[in-house]
């Protein structure tokens, strides 16, 4: 990549990497695709220098929007202006891939936001994105504690401080935006690891027999109280106390529209 094209990004860099993975496996020699939450333009860049270097211009296939434009530096890719009503300024069905990295904590519509990328996408297209995960066990810890979890602490009604730690207004966790996904009609839904943060390892190791103790006891109260809500969220139930969920840094997921 020319380091004269590479805008910094607030994301971790391992993050970054295990997202970038994700969208090239996924890109074909017709797709298009869409930055949502663009930010400076890192992405942008190394999914364009990724096209390039297959012999095709960027601006063909990649789009980017944010909601201050005029940050966007990344010159090969027009940025568009978004707000924070979370719909997405293009027609049905254009995308066949839409990544957002750390962007949906901070919108007050995400549920909104599933929705419009469903219709955005065309059908067997992706839908990528990033938040932090509230249930790695440090968080978990944080929230018993002090009643805020990691990377959710008091939010700012600033417009200053929007991009900033106290503007992640959207303490969601797997289960909502499984949620959300299904409720807007993809599938295949699928979570990701990025960085294992240590100290949430250690404390998910030391706690795991007390969490899958606890898993098993809310099942069976699960199932006693509604069986079919418990069919249709048996593997989020199981997902949310893997040792991924207890200690991935990021919540990393992927879906597709049939």
């Amino acid at each position: 990549m020319n380091n004269k094209t590479i805008p910094s990004s607030g994301s971790h860099k391992v993050t970054n990497e295990v997202i970038f993975n994700l969208i090239v496996e996924r890109i074909t020699d017709s797709s298009r695709i869409l930055d949502f939450g663009a930010g400076a333009g890192y992405m942008c860049a190394k999914v364009g220098d990724y096209l390039s270097a297959k012999g095709v211009a960027p601006a063909q296939r990649l789009n980017a929007c944010e909601i201050t434009p005029e940050k966007f530096l990344y010159e090969e890719v027009e940025c568009q202006e978004i707000s924070t009503n979370s719909v997405i300024p293009f027609d049905d069905s254009t995308f066949d891939l839409i990544y957002s990295i750390e962007v949906l904590e901070h919108t007050p519509r995400p549920y909104d936001f599933l929705a419009e990328a469903f219709r955005k996408l065309r059908g067997g297209g992706h839908l990528i994105f990033s938040v932090p995960n509230i249930l790695h066990m440090k968080s978990r810890l944080g929230f018993l504690f002090t009643g805020f979890g990691d990377m959710f602490g008091p939010p700012s009604t600033l417009d200053k401080n929007a991009g900033r730690i106290c503007g992640h207004i959207m303490p969601l966790n797997y289960s909502h935006f499984h949620y959300g996904l299904k409720r807007a009609g993809f599938e295949d839904i699928k979570f990701f690891v990025d960085r294992r943060k240590r100290s949430s390892l250690f404390l998910a190791l030391l706690f795991y027999p007390f969490l899958r103790i606890g898993t098993g006891r809310y099942s069976r109260s699960l199932m006693e109280y509604d069986m079919e809500v418990w069919e249709e969220n048996r593997e989020v139930v199981s997902e949310m106390n893997s040792l991924d969920m207890l200690s991935s840094r990021s919540c990393i997921l992927v879906a597709r529209k049939p």
